[in-house]
């Protein structure tokens, strides 16, 4: 009794060992065994009244959480307006309503200034043509290799986008050479930088043999113009927009501004490659590379004259704005 004593005092895990345990006999062990395997086998009941008590002492727990089941139900009731919500939402549409109609106003009034960005990435003979879609100005431009950047005049333009067929564009040239030839004119008149000016007295010469019916002179001369107006301007880089051995698409074009590739997309069909020693035939399109290897009647006509010139000036009429931006940022 005395180490059960100092135990409750102490605790079993004071850290102090009792040396006056209770020793028991071989006799009382066995007796010990005896008992306990007794209880292990014994079988425990419980009286019905203890199931009672203890409902009894768990009823003031049900009870108080029904009660606040009740509680929670009268506070969502009397806290949330579901009728506010209702107006809430009529509200919310009513909102979306006038946004709408306020949206669809704004635009009405952008209308007139996005169009005018619009028209900002084409160049300045293109902007007056109502509707204009980039994909027509690309059939003409790379597919047909006909120049619109500066020149023809927006008239003149416009036909050509109009135009349903590549040889609809092609007699369309030759159907007003006259005032093309014109528009070059005027176009070598207003360019003023440094950077184009050892080009335009060629250029000039070209149109006078153009206007004076000298049509192979004027071809054989823009031809050339041609050629060395986009190796000084590109360098090694001209194997990226014109079509040879390495290059067989015009990928390069993609990653240009919209008025840089109008400016510069003719020229995938001026330079599509031409080989006499192979057997290739003469095109009767204009071609750069026929016109200085293959000339002769199907290729040298007024036509591809005009096509010619309209090149050289397209692209002096580019380089020039280049040159005086440059300038001017200077």
């Amino acid at each position: 009794m005395t180490s059960v004593a100092r135990d409750a005092a102490g605790g079993p895990n004071d850290g102090h060992e009792p040396d006056d345990r209770i020793k028991l006999t071989p006799e009382q062990k066995a007796n010990l065994r005896r008992a306990m395997s007794n209880l292990s086998t014994t079988k425990v009941t419980f009286p019905e009244s203890m199931f009672r008590n203890i409902a009894a002492s768990l009823r003031p727990v049900i009870d108080a959480h029904t009660l606040w089941q009740k509680q929670l139900s009268k506070n969502l009731s009397e806290n949330i307006d579901f009728s506010g919500i209702a107006r809430s939402l009529e509200v919310v549409k009513q909102v979306s309503t006038t946004f709408a109609a306020q949206q669809a106003a704004l635009f009405k009034d952008l209308g007139p200034a996005l169009e005018a960005m619009r028209a900002g990435f084409y160049p300045p003979n293109l902007r007056g043509i109502e509707g204009l879609k980039f994909q027509d100005v690309d059939t003409v431009v790379m597919t047909d290799g006909i120049p619109l950047y500066g020149v023809p005049r927006t008239s003149t333009a416009e036909a050509l986008i109009r135009a349903d067929s590549a040889s609809r564009r092609r007699e369309i040239v030759g159907r007003r050479w006259k005032s093309i030839s014109a528009d070059c004119r005027e176009a070598l008149l207003g360019c003023s930088s440094n950077a184009v000016a050892p080009y335009l007295p060629f250029a000039t010469a070209a149109v006078d043999a153009l206007e004076a019916g000298h049509f192979a002179a004027a071809q054989a001369l823009a031809g050339s113009l041609i050629d060395t107006i986009v190796t000084a301007y590109f360098g090694s880089d001209r194997h990226k927009y014109t079509p040879n051995k390495k290059n067989t698409t015009a990928d390069a074009y993609r990653k240009l501004t919209i008025r840089r590739y109008i400016a510069f997309a003719p020229m995938w069909q001026t330079y599509q490659q031409f080989f006499v020693t192979n057997g290739d035939k003469v095109p009767t399109q204009f071609s750069r590379h026929a016109t200085v290897h293959a000339v002769g009647a199907r290729q040298y006509s007024r036509r591809n004259a005009v096509q010619a010139l309209m090149v050289v000036c397209s692209l002096i009429y580019r380089f020039d704005e280049e040159a005086i931006a440059l300038e001017s940022s200077v």
